[in-house]
């Protein structure tokens, strides 16, 4: 989760348009300015929605060191004051990761079944839950605790509690087993699983994801676990075997797993083609030459579709 934020018009124009202004969450009471319309996330280009979303941001220290802030100009979200990485931009600029964002607008539909693993505060969770609409369900991941209690807090208040179940586990390919969760100081997005003797390791749950009930119609699958993308993926086989239609955003550094190689091998036994989001020109075709071809730190979003 770890890269740089860009401001560039994106190269394609989705489709899909929403009609503006609408939520199925509940209606204020008092008059207020218009919410940001997402069908301008498939229609516009990528630098006016950004300067839209950012002239209705606003936010408010709650003095527990929390904040409520206004995240892609339409949902209260609840952020942590001390988190260095992902909190300011939320408060400042109200979006993270446009290309992202714009791809989930493109592929989510009203009805569909999302999972959002490692949903750190919720802000895919909540694009999520209004494009699946009150026919659809999120299963949110997040297992860091006082994270995970700012998630709650901004599903509630957005009105999406009827369609979110929120997980305070961590994912692996060990049912009922448990893991320890090394949290950077003012980074929690960058939690990460660890040894049980790293000074700031909080012992967590784990679960498969093919054990969870509702998962088994999981329709598109968001995993940004540093690290813990291999083990997911191989507790999410029960599911993967029954072939359904699914897309997979994965983001994959080479440097996290044993053989890279390998782990691309097992993702294309299960029929998923390859494919990079490309944050200036968007999802686009790749080989594992292609993919394994970048520096091996870096963090790329694999696009996986079947």
């Amino acid at each position: 989760m770890n890269r740089p934020v860009r401001s560039t018009a994106f190269a394609k124009p989705f489709a899909r348009l929403w009609s503006a202004g609408q939520t199925e969450a509940a209606a204020p009471s008092a008059p207020t300015a218009p919410l940001y319309d997402l069908g301008g996330l498939c229609s516009r280009p990528r630098a006016r929605n950004e300067a839209a979303i950012r002239a209705l941001c606003s936010s408010v220290n709650l003095g527990d060191g929390t904040a409520l802030c206004r995240a892609l100009g339409r949902y209260k979200m609840f952020v942590d004051v001390n988190d260095a990485g992902l909190s300011p931009h939320l408060m400042l600029d109200g979006y993270w990761e446009m290309w992202l964002t714009e791809a989930l607008a493109a592929t989510l539909r009203p009805g569909m079944v999302f999972a959002d693993v490692g949903a750190n505060l919720g802000y895919f969770t909540l694009l999520a839950a209004d494009l699946v609409g009150s026919q659809g369900r999120v299963h949110a991941f997040e297992p860091n605790p006082p994270i995970a209690g700012r998630l709650r807090r901004s599903v509630q208040v957005n009105g999406f509690a009827e369609r979110v179940s929120l997980h305070e586990c961590g994912l692996s390919d060990v049912e009922g087993g448990e893991a320890f969760l090394a949290v950077p100081e003012g980074e929690p997005k960058n939690a990460h699983i660890t040894q049980a003797d790293a000074p700031t390791a909080v012992r967590i749950p784990t679960r498969r994801f093919d054990r969870i009930e509702g998962l088994e119609r999981a329709d598109v699958v968001k995993i940004d676990a540093e690290g813990a993308e291999e083990a997911i993926w191989r507790g999410m086989e029960g599911v993967l075997s029954a072939r359904r239609s699914m897309t997979v955003f994965l983001e994959f550094a080479p440097v996290r797993y044993a053989s890279p190689r390998g782990f691309l091998d097992l993702i294309a036994a299960f029929g998923f083609s390859l494919n990079l989001l490309d944050p200036e020109r968007g999802v686009r075709p790749a080989g594992v030459k292609d993919i394994l071809a970048a520096p091996p730190h870096e963090d790329r979003m694999l696009v996986l579709r079947r």
